[in-house]
Order: C-alpha cells, then structure tokens, then sequence
C-alpha cells in the first residue's frame, strides 16, 4: 500500500519509553539457575569455584546501583554549564579545570547574538557536550574502579574463569553464564546510567525555548548548521 511507513521507531509512545516486555527476563532468570547447577556438577567437588565465581560477579554488580550512576550524570553535566557560565562572566574560580582553557577558547571563537543569557549558555553546553562526555565518561569509570567492593579482585576473577573452563572442557558455558548475568541483572550498566544521566540534562538545553525568537535551542543549533555558522 503506497504511504505505509514502516521505518518510523517513534511511531507508538513505546518508542520514546520502551516496550513493556518481560518474557524474556524470566527465561534469563531460569536459564541462569539451571546453567549454574549444570556448571556446578561438572565441576564435581570444585564445585565451590563456580560458587566463589557468580559470587564475586553478582556483589560486583550490586555495587554500583543504577539511579546513583544516572544522578552522578546527570549532576556532572552541570559542572559543565558552571564552567561556562564562570567564562561568560570572566571569572577564573576554576582555571585549573583540565577542560577551562578549551571551552574559554570556544566561547571567545563563537561569539553569540542572542540577548538572553540562558539561550547562550545552553548553545554552549550543547556545543560543548561531547569533550565534556569524554572527560566525564573517564572520570566516572576511574572512580568506579575505585569504589568497588574491597573483596573484588578482577585478577582473582579471570583466575577461577580460567579454572573453570579448564575443568569443565571449555568457555563456552561459563560465558553463557556472564551473558544471562547480564541479561538479567545488568540491563543498563552503570556506565550507560551515567551517560543517560548527563543526556537528560542535555535535552534540557536542547529544548530549551529563547524567549526573543520563540525557538527551541534545537532549532538555533540547526539554524547555524543550515547557514555554515555551525557552534
């Protein structure tokens, strides 16, 4: 049928809030339990490595919750919009920011037209977005490195996998295992929660509403694009 459009991933509010399906989780939780049993037996009386395994992955996991990471983000992204605003003002309370001298030489490179203020730092903050991500980005898995549980081990952790899968003939059913893991108990890492955290702050700038034009920061940024003026 001519018009149909079947390419459109917004095209039901699922799109923007993701689809509601759980069968799937529940086969994972099973398949889990019933791979770690199968896993224990053909170990035989090592058994107690695979328990010492999911063990030491499932605290790991539980360190770090996924709401503080997205929180962590989300108030991050606004270490950028303090920096910004400090150059606007001239001020220099945070010179020593690795970042300071690259976002001062930015906003001194694109001079902006606007009268108010907030649509100038939000084009900025969006302009300025991905440096700021990947500085973040490495600042936030440092710090997790460093806040994981002190009984963590990561090479205590490749010892008993490679333990493992010498006994029992193989990677292939423990990997299994670290995927259904996932599936099930790590659907968003918290490294994922972190960036979505500093992209919901970013939405915010993007549509914020300039008060003298009547348009979405969105449709600034596309403006200057349409004109080669891009920020």
């Amino acid at each position: 049928m001519k018009g149909v459009i079947k390419l459109n991933t917004f095209f039901e509010y699922e799109g923007i809030i993701g689809k509601a399906e759980t069968a799937h989780l529940d086969r994972a939780l099973r398949e889990f339990f019933e791979l770690a049993a199968a896993i224990r037996r053909g170990l035989g009386k090592q058994g107690y490595l695979l328990d010492k395994y999911v063990s030491c992955v499932l605290e790991a996991a539980n360190a770090t919750l996924l709401f503080s990471s997205a929180d962590d983000g989300f108030q991050t992204f606004s270490d950028l919009r303090n920096l910004c605003l400090e150059i606007m003002d001239g001020k220099t309370d945070n010179k020593g920011h690795s970042l300071y001298e690259k976002i001062k030489e930015h906003i001194g490179a694109h001079p902006l037209a606007h009268q108010e203020r907030y649509t100038k730092l939000s084009v900025y903050c969006v302009a300025l977005a991905g440096d700021f991500l990947e500085y973040a980005a490495e600042r936030f898995a440092l710090e997790q490195r460093k806040e994981a549980p002190p009984t963590f081990d990561m090479a205590y952790l490749r010892d008993l996998y490679r333990q493992i899968s010498t006994i029992i003939g193989g990677e292939e059913q423990l990997e299994r295992l670290n995927l259904l893991i996932r599936q099930r108990f790590m659907l968003v890492t918290p490294m994922a929660g972190f960036l979505q955290g500093m992209a919901d702050d970013l939405l915010h700038d993007l549509v914020y509403r300039d008060a003298e034009s009547s348009r979405q920061v969105f449709q600034l940024l596309m403006d200057s694009e349409t004109t080669g003026e891009a920020l």
